[in-house]
């Protein structure tokens, strides 16, 4: 039996925020300084949760072992929040409103099965068979402002009030439901091994149900989904030598529709299920200190982001259409020579928007997935000084979209960090100390525009830890 709990509390006070862009805008305002706090003065956030999984194990034969696992998580947090929608890309001018919203989170889970193996004549089987079912509950309200205040991504800063709060959606002092989620699934797989485990071929299903619905705060429902499905996988994998494998995947999968949440007048409202299916191909190969993968995949989800509910200074949660991704994967690490190693990889993403309302955005590309990513990590053993390491890495992510319509342009970005870790012995415990520094010549970029928020990258950061067994 394995028993795992804990607690974390989080609180983060005038944080610099994501930023929205007027959909009147046809390009990306520059980033401010790396180091400038554009947040207002007066936002905040305090996240508190405790969760704990419990996981029991037991063989019955030595080929058949049963399992079963629960888990659950309470969570509290509450926040004042705000984010600038930038009207003016030369000046940086923007708008900004206000929202204070609590929320109560439950959710709980549980899994149990058996695993068993058996032959039959030259094929191994190994067989997976059993139910699955999580419940989560989310009780929240609101407060916001229904009035807008002026200000500016790149100073003064310090004169943003708070503005009124004279529009609320439930009791904000003590949330009631607001929307419930119960999923429940059967599934059953078969991997089928053979020539000496040199082929093996998975298939299976899963049959899941999902409810969803969505309360006027504790009062009777609003909207309900209810959405059933059989969804099989089915999976190969070939070694044609002892280094390498080749391996194709497809799978489908229900999934619960999103729910609207953080600064939006629609927070909570909930979205249909949706129905996936997933392809993978590719193939692996590893020999002593070498290794290295390539992967194609093709996969849809569907397209939600937050964008300026018109020029109020507040903002929507929108589901619109799906998102259809493809990809390849490359990734390499191994000994360069002795002392040098190198891990890194590529990956190229081609994200369509598809089924858009009346075809709008039918073809154009999702919005915050950069077309391409690429990493490398270089890690140096210094000869004459024993345990110590030196590390490089440089990252690069390709530009992306930050609206629908594909006026709003991100540029491409790269960042390199340092850091070095020494290893050595205190009395007779081992000690590891590591220094880093993050985004070293201290650029300036925004990083991310995904869920339709602009987020900035950290300025220069320095990092220092250690640990040691006792």
């Amino acid at each position: 039996m394995i028993t795992d709990i804990a607690y974390q509390n989080q609180g983060v006070y005038h944080g610099r925020p994501g930023v929205l862009l007027s959909s009147t805008l046809t390009s990306v305002p520059r980033p401010p300084s790396a180091s400038a706090n554009y947040g207002l003065p007066w936002t905040y956030t305090n996240l508190n949760y405790l969760f704990g999984l419990m996981r029991l194990e037991r063989d019955f034969t030595p080929h058949l072992m049963g399992y079963a696992s629960f888990g659950g998580q309470s969570g509290w947090e509450k926040g004042d929040y705000a984010q600038p929608t930038v009207t003016d890309v030369r000046t940086g001018a923007a708008t900004y409103g206000g929202m204070y919203v609590p929320a109560v989170t439950t959710n709980e889970s549980l899994q149990a099965g058996f695993r068993g193996k058996f032959d039959t004549g030259p094929l191994r089987h190994e067989v997976n068979l059993g139910g699955s079912s999580v419940w989560t509950n989310m009780a929240t309200a609101y407060s916001m402002a229904l009035t807008k205040g002026d200000t500016n991504l790149y100073g003064p800063y310090g004169n943003q009030a708070h503005l009124p709060y004279t529009f609320s959606g439930g009791n904000v002092d003590n949330p009631q439901l607001n929307n419930a989620t119960r999923l429940w699934s059967l599934f059953f797989s078969d991997t089928v091994k053979a020539f000496h485990d040199r082929v093996a071929l998975t298939a299976g299903f899963r049959y899941q149900n999902i409810r969803q619905i969505s309360y006027n705060y504790g009062a009777s429902p609003a909207d309900r989904y209810a959405q059933g499905a059989f969804t099989p996988v089915v999976g190969l994998t070939v070694h044609p030598t002892r280094h390498t494998a080749i391996y194709f995947n497809r799978s489908e999968g229900l999934s619960p529709g999103p729910t609207a949440g953080g600064n939006v007048v629609n927070l909570g409202e909930i979205f249909p299920p949706y129905r996936t299916v997933q392809y993978e191909v590719g193939a692996k190969y590893i020999q002593r200190n070498f290794a290295a993968s390539l992967a194609l995949f093709q996969m849809s989800i569907p397209s939600s982001y937050v964008e300026p509910l018109g020029d109020t200074g507040r903002s929507i949660y929108t589901v619109n259409g799906m998102q259809h991704n493809r990809g390849i994967e490359l990734n390499i690490n191994g000994t360069i020579v002795k002392g040098l190693r190198f891990n890194g990889g590529a990956t190229v993403l081609d994200a369509t928007q598809v089924r858009t309302a009346n075809g709008a955005q039918n073809g154009l590309k999702s919005l915050g997935v950069p077309g391409y990513m690429i990493s490398g990590n270089i890690e140096y053993d210094v000869p004459k000084l024993k345990g110590l390491t030196l590390v490089a890495r440089v990252e690069q992510t390709g530009h992306q979209w930050a609206n629908a319509d594909n006026t709003q342009r991100v540029p491409a970005w790269t960042r390199a960090d340092l850091a070095a870790r020494y290893v050595f012995l205190a009395g007779k415990k081992p000690l590891t100390l590591r220094f880093g520094v993050d985004n070293i010549a201290n650029n300036s970029y925004w990083t991310s525009a995904y869920g339709g928020y602009l987020y900035q990258g950290l300025p220069r950061v320095y990092k220092f830890s250690f640990t040691t067994d006792l």
